[in-house]
């Protein structure tokens, strides 16, 4: 599964993070993977 994902571009569901900092940027993209169709954080990939 997380080799799929890696393989995928970014976009609606699914957002790459390099690291947790700073974290409301993390917190920002879960808020609105909530509000919307749901989506995967994967941190520790560069865009």
């Amino acid at each position: 599964m997380i080799e799929a994902m890696l393989a995928r571009d970014e976009g609606k569901t699914l957002e790459f993070k390099e690291n947790c900092r700073p974290l409301d940027r993390i917190v920002r993209t879960a808020v609105a993977f909530a509000n919307t169709a749901g989506g995967n954080i994967v941190i520790g990939v560069k865009d």
